[in-house]
């Protein structure tokens, strides 16, 4: 089977070609995919990962501090994100009533409604990988692809 890389066209001997190959082909397919939905939705990878954080602890107070300290990043940074994604009301950003040196960071209604889209994008796109799957091949594909995982994560110790 002849598939496209770039515009060129190579061969591909599905049954003899290595396992790695296959996930590197279906990498740069979510990579392409991933990119292609954040750059209609206007959003960067990095303020992707704050909605996501925010969203993962809507049910605590969030300073900037906490975003810096689980992203990794550098309060300067943290700073320039939350600005941006002030700029495109999908997040609050305000004075902690009870320590005024803090800034509490929440999702707006509107970073809401896109973690709800994105949410669906997830289904859609998990449903449309296992498309004319069954139960059992559904649940063996979980079973084998987190084995792999577990022998990538024993390789790299």
């Amino acid at each position: 089977m002849s598939s496209t890389e770039d515009g060129k066209e190579f061969f591909r001997d599905r049954e003899h070609e290595p396992v790695g190959f296959k996930f590197k082909l279906i990498h740069e397919a979510f990579v392409a995919m991933f990119n292609r939905q954040l750059k209609e939705d206007d959003i960067t990878f990095s303020q992707l990962m704050v909605i996501s954080y925010l969203d993962e602890h809507s049910n605590q107070k969030v300073t900037q501090k906490d975003i810096s300290d689980a992203l990794h990043i550098k309060h300067p940074t943290t700073i320039g994100l939350l600005k941006r994604l002030e700029e495109k009301e999908m997040i609050t950003n305000i004075t902690d009533p009870d320590n005024r040196r803090c800034r509490n960071v929440t999702l707006t209604e509107k970073g809401i409604a896109f973690v709800e889209k994105r949410r669906e994008r997830r289904k859609n796109t998990d449903d449309y990988l296992v498309s004319g799957m069954t139960e059992d091949e559904i649940r063996q594909l979980r079973l084998l692809l987190d084995r792999v995982i577990d022998n990538m994560q024993s390789l790299n110790k």
